[in-house]
């Protein structure tokens, strides 16, 4: 694995340059609220699921169980504080890549938030995620799933452009979506026909969100594996009011300058 960096969140860290985000890739990201970066750590994910496998098998680790409003029936195991605990997953907080593109979206200051470490025996029904941090603060989810996942055995699902939260659509998607037993009774389909993108993902890929952005996983209920990694903006409405809200969409061209 990537040696841990010696520089706080904030500062410009030896290395990170190379994993900067293209301008494509922030465009992608801050128009669709979402962006997988294929293969990102193919070259460590032996260690990132033997640290994984480490803490979930250790009968004396802490570890919370819920089967939530967003989880239906069946269990979600979770493990909060979750790299901080694991010699072999804390270097990522400071590793190059994660760094580079934190810092692509964020900027050069921002705050570490959380981490969290989870198995899944259940769906996920549609939702922002909200509970970890306020909506009108702007903040950053890197996750790591540990298992091939395609849209029949629980990959991530994502709802493009629900992240701009002030907008009427967004509003009411969380509204119709915060009791799952009357999706169907709303739209007419169940929760999984929603239209979305299915994010199909391998051991070694990194996919990006925003919290704000609406998202689920259907058809997954076999031990899937997940820790993400949570970073925020240093004050919060900062990148926000660098949002201007009719900004043209720049031209490709415009991109590539």
């Amino acid at each position: 694995m990537s040696q841990a960096m010696t520089s706080q969140p904030g500062d410009t860290a030896m290395g990170a340059s190379q994993y900067l985000l293209s301008p494509q890739q922030i465009h992608f990201f801050e128009t669709f609220g979402f962006l997988k970066l294929p293969g990102l750590f193919a070259q460590d994910i032996d260690e990132i699921i033997g640290g994984f496998e480490d803490l979930f098998g250790n009968e004396e680790q802490p570890v919370w169980e819920t089967n939530a409003s967003l989880h239906g029936e069946e269990r979600r195991l979770i493990i909060p504080g979750f790299i901080e605990q694991s010699p072999r997953l804390a270097p990522l907080q400071h590793d190059p890549r994660v760094v580079g593109v934190v810092q692509s979206i964020l900027g050069g200051e921002y705050k570490w938030s959380s981490s969290d470490g989870n198995l899944f025996y259940c769906e996920s029904y549609w939702h922002p995620d909200d509970y970890a941090a306020p909506l009108h603060h702007y903040h950053v989810k890197l996750s790591f799933y540990l298992d091939d996942l395609t849209g029949e055995n629980g990959a991530i699902r994502i709802i493009p452009g629900s992240h701009f939260h002030l907008d009427t659509f967004s509003r009411t998607l969380r509204k119709d979506f915060k009791d799952a037993a009357r999706v169907e009774e709303l739209f007419g389909v169940a929760g999984g026909d929603i239209p979305s993108i299915t994010v199909e993902s391998v051991p070694g890929d990194l996919i990006i969100w925003n919290f704000r952005t609406i998202h689920g996983s259907y058809n997954g209920g076999e031990r899937r594996r997940l820790f993400s990694m949570n970073f925020g903006e240093l004050v919060p409405g900062t990148h926000d009011a660098n949002q201007v809200q009719n900004k043209p969409i720049p031209t490709r061209s415009a991109l590539s300058n």
